[in-house]
């Protein structure tokens, strides 16, 4: 079994030093029980939360916010526009029990971009220091920020970045891409490294890790503390197990129990008409094990209720392989 040093967000230990990515669609507490069923990471993450409709959310005792006592420890992360908001929203998190809070600073899809927030904030640093003391002074939590490199490979902006956050956060997760980049570029892990220089809180990477090999290179090439992981876990719910040493044999009836499993934890969490786009979205993703997946999933897609997806499933996974 693979050994990794653990760390600390503020007190909260986190042991592996492996984190599960906020992923819109992905991250809530099907999928997260999902893979602690192989191996918890060190740390959970919630879907990315609007911290203006939070207090509703907490009233409502929201499907996004729920979770069970294997999905600990947790950081609840929010986007926002302002101060007000970010403070706000962190404090309605602090007291629903979350144990870490997460400031999104990293998010630059477009309509996060035309509500003035995410990596569109990474554009004006006097507001994104006014944010970050609003927050801290909201709550005695531990706080991390989720950030990008901003709109270009930039030292001197890192640098100032940075100082804004040890001054405020506990922790920061870097995912090493511009806010105009796609998934598809490569992720500057190098600028992981430049921060970990630069930082006096822990440091967390994030970006292109898609097995074992490459989370043990990302540590070593960079020194950062922990590893964040998103994609790579929705197609393959036992990543956190493989990395650590204890993978599973993948043959064809382990990813189709795999696939039912997951299925199942979401069809009895969610409402129906809730439930088939998240069935779908896990389905793209994970499809990916199958030399045929995606046309498999394609043809999903189409589908208009849950049985009839389960129906076309349980004829077609195997033969997709």
């Amino acid at each position: 079994m693979t050994k990794l040093q653990h760390f600390n967000i503020g007190g909260v230990k986190i042991d592996p030093p492996l984190i599960l990515a906020p992923m819109a669609g992905i991250s809530h507490s099907p999928f997260r029980r999902l893979i602690a069923s192989f191996k918890p990471p060190g740390l959970f993450y919630s879907e990315m939360l609007s911290a203006r409709h939070l207090a509703n959310d907490v009233n409502k005792n929201s499907f996004w916010l729920q979770r069970t006592a294997i999905e600990r420890p947790m950081a609840y992360q929010i986007v926002a526009a302002g101060p007000e908001e970010a403070a706000g929203g962190a404090l309605g998190l602090q007291n629903y029990g979350a144990e870490i809070i997460d400031l999104n600073l990293a998010c630059p899809a477009p309509n996060i971009a035309r509500r003035k927030s995410g990596a569109y904030l990474l554009s004006d640093l006097k507001l994104v220091e006014t944010m970050l003391r609003a927050v801290r002074q909201a709550i005695d939590k531990p706080f991390t920020v989720k950030i990008r490199l901003g709109t270009k490979p930039d030292l001197q902006f890192l640098s100032e970045l940075t100082a804004l956050l040890n001054d405020s956060a506990d922790a920061i997760v870097l995912h090493p891409r511009l806010t105009s980049e796609k998934l598809k570029r490569r992720a500057r892990w190098e600028y992981i490294g430049h921060l970990k220089d630069m930082a006096n809180i822990p440091v967390i990477g994030n970006g292109d890790v898609q097995n074992q090999a490459d989370c043990l290179k990302m540590f070593k090439q960079t020194g950062c503390d922990g590893v964040m992981i998103g994609r790579a876990a929705v197609q393959k719910p036992w990543i956190f197990a493989e990395i650590t040493g204890i993978a599973p044999e993948i043959e064809p009836i382990f990813l189709f129990e795999v696939y039912i499993k997951a299925f199942r934890l979401i069809q009895d969490f969610f409402p129906t008409n809730k439930a088939l786009g998240r069935i779908k979205e896990f389905t793209w993703h994970f499809s990916r094990n199958l030399r045929f997946g995606n046309r498999l999933a394609a043809q999903m897609q189409s589908l208009q209720n849950i049985e009839a997806c389960f129906d076309f499933m349980q004829k077609n996974f195997i033969k997709a392989y």
